[in-house]
């Protein structure tokens, strides 16, 4: 078996077409796993900002007007910063609709502390790439977050974070299958001037993998080690269209180095593989609307441009191609929930292109 693999790749070779079909698809691991490293990294890095910039309820507060309680409806005014300087408002209402217990108090924004969280997120799709099948991949992140007080800065309110996390899942298909567990770390600082928000976060993480695979011997496992770091900007702008309702454009712009391990295959196959640079640009829309009572709901949807660079492979000293995958969009759902000083949240949502699947994920969040 191994040698007739070698055959067809020399063959291939002399033919010149290095395409992934050349060689055996386990020589191929380390670059769906580097793949995979930047999906998850969009989700890492998409569910750290959105966590950290707080409420769907600071969306509904553009205006910089003072917003009286006592002199409006409480259910349009929920969620709102009244004032440039202010914390947000968290609650919930009473049957009535008149303010329930927290529903207009305002938590401390010269705190120490703003916030701590946690949250979990499930990614179940299909990963597509040029001439290779298709491979079934699960992954699920938790993560911890803990959030610093807002200060005002040059204008600006700017809030930090740190959060740390774990990933863990699999990639497979009839030919191979890849099981990751890593963790990671991150830090966070985000910007409001108005409506208009500038968010960033740079994180690094390390991921240990384990390749199974049908050879001459019987199933064989490649071990290799994955590092990256990264980082992210995002950028959005609140159009409100009254006082429960807002569109949100925003534009994610990410950048993903993952280092690659060398290593001999226990097919006995010598693969060297270069670092890969992903750059990932996603703009995006969210429809954002209190609903009623305290219940935020939003509509988002985004288109992922991937850019990968470098990520070279070599098989017994042969250069072969690396593989090479496509865009893709997102859409979905979320809802949240305050009550008193905890804050609920929940997404689903779908992918449709290179990355074909469900993602969902669930927020707890304490506000001192």
């Amino acid at each position: 078996m191994k040698h007739h693999l070698t055959i067809v790749a020399t063959l291939a070779i002399l033919a010149g077409t290095h395409d992934a079909n050349a060689y055996a698809p386990h020589v191929y691991a380390n670059g769906i796993s580097a793949h995979n490293i930047a999906a998850i990294q969009h989700t890492i890095t998409q569910t750290a900002i959105r966590e950290f910039a707080g409420s769907m309820g600071n969306a509904i507060m553009t205006s910089d007007v003072p917003v009286s309680l006592t002199n409006e409806d409480p259910t349009t005014t929920y969620g709102r910063a009244p004032m440039y300087g202010t914390a947000p408002m968290y609650g919930e209402y009473n049957d009535d609709g008149s303010a329930g217990r927290s529903g207009g108090d305002r938590f401390n924004a010269n705190a120490a502390l703003s916030n701590i969280w946690i949250n979990w997120q499930h990614m179940g799709d299909n990963a597509k790439f040029d001439n290779f099948s298709r491979l079934d991949t699960k992954f699920d992140t938790a993560m911890l977050g803990i959030s610093g007080g807002q200060t005002e800065l040059m204008g600006a309110m700017s809030k930090w974070g740190i959060y740390t996390g774990y990933v863990g899942g699999t990639q497979e298909n009839s030919d191979i299958s890849i099981d990751g567990q890593g963790g990671y770390f991150g830090i966070y600082n985000g910007n409001t001037f108005g409506k208009f928000g500038i968010y960033a976060t740079a994180n690094g993480g390390v991921i240990d993998n384990s390749a199974d695979f049908a050879d001459n011997s019987g199933t064989s496992t490649d071990e290799y080690t994955n590092f990256w770091i990264g980082g992210a900007v995002n950028a959005t702008y609140n159009i409100e269209l009254d006082r429960t309702f807002t569109l949100q454009p925003a534009l994610h712009v990410g950048y993903t180095w993952i280092k690659s391990e060398n290593y001999t295959s226990a097919s006995g196959d010598i693969l060297e593989n270069d670092a890969f640079s992903i750059l990932d640009v996603s703009p995006e829309i969210r429809a954002i609307k209190h609903i009623a009572n305290g219940w935020f709901g939003a509509m988002h949807v985004k288109y992922a441009m991937i850019f990968d660079n470098g990520g070279d492979l070599s098989v017994n000293h042969t250069t072969a191609d690396t593989l090479e995958t496509d865009n893709f969009i997102e859409y979905g759902i979320s809802l949240e929930k305050s009550v008193a000083n905890i804050s609920f949240h929940a997404n689903f949502g779908r992918r449709d292109g290179a990355r074909d699947g469900w993602i969902g994920g669930l927020n707890i969040k304490y506000l001192f």
